[in-house]
């Protein structure tokens, strides 16, 4: 029968009753399909990207960039997903790592978790300050000068405020591996080095140190000289006490890795007759400690100090293969010396 006649027998009421429930039909057949594929990855060989999201971002307007990089099939989808997940407003602040590899619902639970991105950072026992902001300039993480300048003048309590310590941060940036956030500022990590090296040296460890009349600074100091100076683990405690009985008596420390620290040299660059350089931190120049410490120690070096060997010895000289020859006078330092030259 022709649609005119169709039409004609229906009638107006019929005919626009048909269509909305055609209507109907279409938008839940629409509704069901965008709900079930909407989330769906956008492909199993999508690159990551680093995605910003700044303090104080709308969901919408952070659905609409992921839509616009191709990160998610649809930033409506996100949005309703959010609603009924009652999840709209938790979104965290932060630098995140996403792709069209994960679904809608997978990045929205990254960024209510604020899961965001980060590099890692491996910090090795004995770097310095300067060895660190090298590595981390290396690993794209931040500048040299803008790290060395944060170490320059961290508010560290343990170091005298009129102390000529190059670095205030130097012996605290506690050696240990890091997840460093995209976006952190040279200030926030000296932060994260500072605070790792205060959860591990415990009250325990400051009342052993004011045991044995130690300031804080001084076994951060002792400890990294016993840091570059000791090859071997079971000779930490030994070459600490050499140190401990050496500031007691107020015998020099006479330590070369101190010299190589005053002038910013590898410590096989040094000469005898830098032993001479006018610096607070050589100490054959110097009388007793440095000023602060030269480089950054491990727990091992810092146990040493507040735990040394009951040992009397004043020298140790070192050998090719790592060990150390401890000696009670000089006349034997001198002839461990000549028997090992």
């Amino acid at each position: 029968m022709p649609w005119p006649a169709i039409a004609r027998r229906l009638g107006p009421g019929r005919i626009l009753g048909l269509l909305v429930v055609l209507a109907l039909i279409a938008a839940i057949l629409w509704a069901t399909v965008f709900w079930n594929t909407g989330g769906d990855r956008v492909s199993p060989t999508a690159p990551e990207v680093l995605v910003k999201v700044a303090d104080g971002s709308s969901l919408a307007g952070v659905a609409d960039n992921l839509q616009h990089l191709g990160i998610i099939r649809s930033a409506l989808y996100l949005r309703l997903y959010a609603d009924v997940s009652h999840s709209a407003g938790d979104i965290q602040a932060g630098v995140y790592l996403l792709s069209g590899r994960e679904t809608t619902a997978e990045i929205l639970k990254k960024l209510i978790a604020g899961d965001v991105a980060t590099r890692k950072l491996t910090i090795p026992e004995g770097y310095t300050v300067s060895d660190i902001a090298f590595l981390m300039q290396a690993k794209g993480i931040a500048s040299v000068s803008a790290f060395v300048a944060a170490a320059r003048s961290f508010p560290n309590p343990f170091v005298p405020q009129a102390s000529p310590v190059r670095y205030r941060l130097e012996g605290y940036a506690f050696p240990s591996t890091y997840e460093i956030p995209y976006g952190t500022t040279p200030g926030q990590i000296a932060d994260m080095l500072f605070a790792q090296w205060e959860r591990e040296f415990t009250p325990a460890m400051r009342q052993e140190a004011t045991k044995e009349h130690l300031t804080v600074n001084d076994v951060m100091t002792l400890a990294s000289l016993v840091e570059r100076e000791a090859k071997l683990e079971s000779e930490r405690p030994i070459i600490a006490a050499v140190f401990l009985n050496r500031l007691r008596i107020g015998m020099p420390m006479q330590s070369d890795p101190t010299v190589a620290y005053a002038l910013g040299r590898p410590l096989d660059a040094v000469t005898i007759q830098d032993e001479h350089y006018a610096s607070p931190y050589n100490t054959y120049y110097a009388k007793g400690l440095p000023p602060g410490p030269i480089c950054n120690p491990g727990l091992p070096s810092i146990e040493a100090v507040l735990h040394p060997a009951k040992v009397g010895y004043l020298y140790f000289y070192g050998l090719p293969n790592g060990r150390h020859i401890f000696s009670y006078t000089y006349a034997q330092q001198l002839a461990a010396e000549r028997a090992h030259p």
